[in-house]
């Protein structure tokens, strides 16, 4: 069981990715906003694959279809695929470099871009296409920046 500054990091890391995710933007510029709860996730997971489970899921996402007014259920499916698939691939991630990190990263938010546009397409028929490639790639550019203020953070918090 981690300590409570460690789980200070990652509860302030969630609550950082929340309010990121709210953060209004120009509307030129609402298409480029980055995935940062599946960041903050992906961060999680891969930092302490062993307390971020599934069980995540649920809460994460019902925040984010709360927020975001969609179908309830609709992100706890695409972030609960998003973490087990986090775990399978747990060990080839850990050992790639920031590039081959970063590829992941867009794969993985390409497929939530999808899911949610594909589950919208078949539900109403307000979508758009063109969100589904920029929040994923810039996700992946935002990925090393994100890796490196959490490992910074945990690193602080380890030698106190």
């Amino acid at each position: 069981m981690p300590d409570f500054r460690t789980l200070l990091v990652f509860a302030s890391t969630l609550f950082l990715a929340f309010v990121l995710e709210r953060l209004p933007m120009p509307e030129i510029l609402s298409w480029l906003q980055p995935a940062w709860v599946i960041l903050a996730v992906t961060i999680l997971v891969l930092r302490a694959p062993t307390l971020f489970g599934l069980w995540l899921a649920i809460p994460l996402g019902l925040m984010l279809d709360a927020e975001r007014g969609s179908y309830l259920g609709l992100h706890i499916l695409i972030i609960a695929l998003h973490i087990y698939l986090l775990q399978v691939l747990y060990k080839r991630i850990v050992m790639f470099n920031f590039i081959q990190q970063m590829a992941v990263v867009f794969l993985l938010v390409v497929l939530q871009q999808m899911l949610t546009y594909w589950v919208l397409s078949v539900l109403t028929n307000s979508t758009r296409p063109v969100d589904l490639w920029l929040p994923a790639l810039t996700s992946a550019m935002m990925w090393p920046w994100v890796y490196a203020l959490v490992s910074t953070a945990m690193r602080k918090v380890s030698h106190q």
